[in-house]
């Protein structure tokens, strides 16, 4: 859950019901905010520091952070969620959902608390008081278990900076904490709320969980509406089969590395060998090739490694993103148990 995150994916919100509902009340939200006859209700979505607890209107805090009334937060927030819907397969959709009320609250006291302090130290960073409208709360804890959780994978390089899975996904952040000052400090403190979850800082985890009771009369009353079918499998078009296309090249040039590596570390074989591959071999009758770097090598022999069964972590870990174990183990094999090559196979096959 490490997820590595494909924007590649055909899976669409297939077991993230709560992910669907947040983007399906994001957009809702921010159109309505923008059709003229509704367009009085932007007031609603206004939370001023400390104005809100003189003239009790604590409620402000929360219909704050429904949605970003920016088109271009918008689209970086939405996205964000549809990356980080891997989460909720990964934990379920209950224990998602707490998660996302400890973070949330936690933060919005964090972020409130900062506002006060810079007030009464006259530093007027949020004009007058304004919290930034949008669920910061809710996305930036998020970058936790992103960071920690979704494996590495090198694509390319460029300038000699290497370009991951993850590059778009901490874009995507940066830009949306970056419009201002004000937006940053949200996402500072989404963040900590974020860190102090995962390390359960005066037992969160414990304090701070959404009821069963609650968990399945939600499910009852709004399932069916947020309920998605299981993905189709096939190509569901071109340019999408030319973004695959190009990402499965990147991927077979990394095995045929990571082969070759094995090979020349374990065999100590030549470099002619390294180039073209053992399998593609062919002795001569008295079974020598090349001067001697290959002795009674057949045609089709099998490496040793691929007889190597993958560890239980590692098929564990892919486990727990939400793959299933036939496929993880298949893929493990296909990578010659390289976690990181089998994540983008098992991604690809998505």
């Amino acid at each position: 859950m490490a997820a590595i995150l494909s924007p590649y994916s055909t899976t669409g919100f297939y077991k993230a019901p709560v992910c669907k509902g947040l983007m399906g009340t994001m957009f809702l939200t921010c159109t309505a905010m923008n059709v003229p006859l509704l367009a009085h209700m932007r007031k609603y979505l206004v939370c001023k520091l400390p104005d809100i607890f003189v003239e009790g209107e604590v409620w402000r805090l929360l219909t704050s952070r429904v949605t970003f009334l920016e088109t271009k937060d918008l689209v970086c927030g939405a996205l964000l969620i549809y990356y980080f819907r891997i989460f909720e397969r990964r934990y379920g959709s209950h224990k998602f959902a707490s998660y996302l009320l400890a973070t949330c609250t936690i933060a919005t006291i964090l972020e409130t608390s900062t506002i006060m302090i810079l007030q009464y130290l006259n530093m007027d960073v949020h004009g007058g008081g304004y919290l930034p409208p949008g669920p910061y709360g809710l996305i930036f804890p998020l970058f936790v278990s992103f960071f920690f959780d979704v494996p590495r994978v090198a694509q390319t390089h460029i300038l000699g900076i290497p370009i991951t899975g993850k590059t778009l996904t901490y874009l995507l952040g940066l830009q949306l904490c970056s419009s201002s000052f004000a937006n940053g400090i949200s996402a500072v403190c989404g963040i900590a709320a974020g860190l102090m979850y995962r390390y359960n800082v005066v037992y969160l985890r414990k304090w701070l969980k959404i009821p069963k009771c609650v968990a399945q009369i939600s499910n009852k009353s709004f399932g069916w509406i947020l309920r998605s079918g299981a993905p189709q499998e096939g190509a569901i078009g071109a340019t999408l089969e030319i973004q695959r296309a190009q990402q499965m090249e990147i991927l077979e040039q990394q095995m045929l590395l990571n082969r070759a590596r094995e090979f020349r570390r374990q065999q100590g074989q030549g470099f002619a060998e390294t180039l073209v591959g053992p399998d593609n071999y062919w002795p001569q009758e008295n079974g020598t090739l090349f001067g001697g770097f290959l002795r009674n090598r057949r045609p089709n022999a099998v490496p040793e490694e691929n007889n190597v069964q993958p560890s239980e972590e590692q098929v564990q870990t892919l486990v727990e993103m939400g793959f299933e174990r036939t496929r993880v183990l298949s893929a493990l094999r296909s990578a010659n148990n390289d976690i990181n090559s089998a994540t983008n196979i098992l991604l690809h096959e998505s």
